[in-house]
């Protein structure tokens, strides 16, 4: 593939490559990169749909040119409303797909000096990320004609229909420098070639998972990934699986691991019992690895195996998505996975062929094994049919979707690129939604009707002979809101009451598609919840008789609220996880976007000149930010002070900054411990206060997780 993809001459005009996981597309973005930077002088961005992707290409690269080349790298995922002037004085920015779009509707003068746009995982035109990935394509390229494109994907069946869209260069390859062989377990045998019968014998064991883990154990130095179809599930396989990977650690590994249990174990200040099954699995040399874990212990999981201490992962499909995490063995149970809609539904089979890629480890196997495991012979050929021998699904553009439509149309018209009815055709008919429908009446049809509806809300101004942004649509863009969550926080705003309760905020957070999937009330609580509701309707910024028979999620949206609610009145997280049967990873995501919502509240509070809500949203977004009520946070302002440290102080009378600057080293001390009363009064200019034996903490690393958990959103 490096040889083909070098022929085609990678420094000039654009190119894709679509070739298998770990077949050296990441040794041609470097030369692409380093072509562009240091003999054309341009910069480059390298953008991929995951902010681990981009961290671990970020460091990789880093670690080998930085300083040896003097190449000025950095990486940028966060803050979705700026343009980042900074990032103008560096040659090569990594970032996701949603900043670099955030970036054009900030109107970042520098990306006019780029010179090379690196696009990984080009294939996620065809997920729900692929609007934005297609619109921002179809942005740079309007932007900068002469920019050249790079685009790297797994292997996909149109690639050619792709590359004739961006009129690119193709180079395609099914070489792996590690083997793949795809098998399918039954009856104690994995059958790894249907017509040739090419079978291994394995010693039965329970259940066949268990068999197959218990023979890759006994394996030299092999580790699998077991991809389940549910967080749950992923779990329970961990706990059935740990007696197995206990008996084959050695002393060295074994105290490792407890050192790293003990950390996965104190991320958070106190912690539940999802925490507390972790780091007993990890001692163990197993984990589970899911969207329900906080980001660092995914991160403390994904180091143990790379280091062949945690022998067995169990984990969710989006793990196969992210960043490099092969074994020798991938083990897909089942390949039915739930949707609301229809139900238990099969993969596609695109999903499948991500999965069984991440079989063989570069430097340690000359091949690695992906198993499926079938319940009947007749299961067994149709898999090897469909699955294993299937054909990978076209990738399609998502681009005619209403609601991602939307929110591009807007964003769009404000950046500029849609100014009349033809710079519409015009913008449109370059994306690839044009190139593969052909006809776009249709769409034109959707857009002309998007431009009504965001008239109406008053985002657009629109006649016969213009099409131009409001200051209000103009912010909302800038703001990365889907125009219809925005108009409702609008409408919410706009409400005349005498008082503005936490729980109107709240609620208005909930009501928005941004907090979507919402959290559901359990069963046998739904009733009760509903008393709930129509006792607090009053304090609601909809009208709940109304929309009780009109809004479906209506009790869901109210259940999230109380979730918030209950965050802010400092009710613990394992409390949380119980109450709400919420996992800490989906709060702290679900606390991440209440925070930015809450932001854009404040923004769009300005922009309407609606003064009244000015100190409630400020208050509220720093009650959201720690998890506290009102009176902690003049402490919380205070680094190294959490939600669990403030109300200790509060509890012992020292209830702001002058009360801890009046109260003497050693009551902080009997409060918070030496070293951290050490760093609070260094922190308030107080070094005098701090006896010499502690001054020495001063530089050493938080050795709680409290504030960690906390700023990671």
């Amino acid at each position: 593939m490096q040889l083909a993809a070098l022929k085609a001459n990678p420094f000039e005009g654009n190119l894709i490559i679509s070739s298998p996981t770990a077949s050296g597309k990441t040794i041609i973005a470097e030369l692409c990169a380093l072509h562009s930077i240091m003999n054309s002088r341009r910069k480059v961005i390298y953008t991929c749909p995951l902010r681990a992707l981009a961290s671990e290409h970020y460091n990789d690269f880093r670690r080998k040119y930085a300083k040896e080349q003097g190449i000025r790298i950095t990486i940028s995922t966060g803050d979705l409303d700026s343009s980042a002037s900074y990032l103008q004085d560096y040659d090569l920015i990594f970032t996701t797909y949603e900043k670099l779009d955030s970036l054009i509707r900030h109107r970042a003068e520098w990306l006019s000096a780029v010179g090379l746009l690196m696009i990984d995982e080009i294939h996620e035109l065809d997920s729900n990320r692929g609007a934005t990935l297609e619109v921002l394509i179809t942005k740079m390229l309007s932007l900068n004609p002469k920019l050249q494109l790079l685009a790297l994907s797994a292997t996909i069946p149109n690639a050619k229909e792709i590359s004739k869209w961006l009129n690119a260069k193709l180079v395609e390859s099914d070489f792996r420098p590690v083997k793949l062989r795809e098998g399918i377990y039954f009856n104690e045998e994995i059958i790894f070639d249907e017509k040739k019968k090419q079978k291994e014998t394995i010693d039965s064991y329970k259940e066949p998972l268990h068999s197959i883990v218990k023979n890759t154990l006994e394996l030299k130095n092999k580790q699998a990934l077991i991809f389940a179809n549910t967080r749950k599930r992923a779990e329970s396989i961990a706990k059935s699986l740990a007696p197995l990977t206990e008996k084959m650690l050695i002393e060295r590994e074994k105290a490792h691991l407890r050192r790293k249990a003990n950390e996965a174990l104190n991320v958070l200040e106190m912690p539940t019992e999802q925490c507390n099954l972790l780091a007993s699995l990890i001692e163990k040399g197993i984990a589970f690895h899911h969207a329900g874990l906080l980001q660092k212990q995914r991160e403390i999981i994904e180091e143990l195996f790379k280091a062949n201490c945690v022998k067995i992962i169990s984990a969710t499909p989006t793990l196969s998505a992210g960043i490099n995490m092969p074994a020798f063995r991938v083990i897909i149970p089942s390949l039915y996975r739930y949707e609301e809609t229809y139900g238990q539904q099969r993969i596609p089979v695109r999903d499948y062929k991500q999965m069984s890629g991440r079989a063989g480890r570069p430097k340690f196997d000359t091949s690695g094994e992906s198993i499926l495991i079938a319940r009947s012979e007749d299961e067994v050929d149709e898999l090897f049919e469909n699955y294993v021998n299937g054909k990978i699904e076209d990738i399609t553009s998502k681009l005619g979707i209403a609601p991602l439509l939307r929110m591009h149309v807007l964003s769009a018209i404000s950046d500029n690129f849609i100014f009349d009815l033809d710079s519409m055709e015009k913008f449109f008919s370059r994306t690839f939604y044009a190139h593969q429908y052909k006809n776009l009446s249709e769409l034109f049809v959707k857009i002309q009707e998007i431009i009504s509806e965001l008239q109406e809300i008053g985002f657009v101004e629109s006649d016969a002979k213009s099409i131009k942004p409001t200051k209000l649509g103009r912010r909302v863009s800038e703001l990365y809101l889907d125009p219809i969550s925005a108009y409702k926080i609008i409408l919410a705003l706009q409400q005349q009451r005498k008082k503005y309760g936490e729980l109107f905020y709240l609620y208005a957070l909930a009501n928005t598609s941004e907090f979507a999937p919402l959290i559901s009330a359990q069963k046998e609580k739904q009733a009760e919840l509903y008393e709930l509701a129509e006792e607090q309707k009053a304090h609601l910024p909809v009208d709940f008789d109304k929309e009780q028979y009109q809004d479906p999620d209506i009790l869901k949206k109210f259940s999230t609220s109380l979730l918030l609610q209950d965050w802010i009145d400092e009710i613990s997280e394992q409390s949380l996880t119980k109450s709400y049967n919420i996992q800490p990873g989906i709060l702290h995501s679900k606390l991440r976007i209440a925070d930015w919502l809450l932001y854009s509240a404040l923004e769009l509070a300005k922009l309407l000149q609606t003064e009244q809500h000015f100190p409630n949203l400020q208050k509220l977004r720093k009650r959201m930010e720690a998890g506290i009520k009102e009176e902690l946070i003049a402490l919380c302002e205070v680094r190294h002070i959490g939600r669990v440290r403030a109300r200790r102080l509060f509890s012992n009378n020292i209830k702001g900054i002058g009360d801890l600057k009046g109260a003497p080293f050693e009551s902080i001390a009997r409060i918070l411990g030496s070293a951290v009363a050490a760093k609070v009064k260094e922190q308030l200019g107080q070094e005098a206060q701090i006896p010499e034996e502690f001054k020495k903490h001063r530089d050493e690393k938080e050795t709680s997780m409290e504030q960690k958990a906390l700023k990671e959103f």
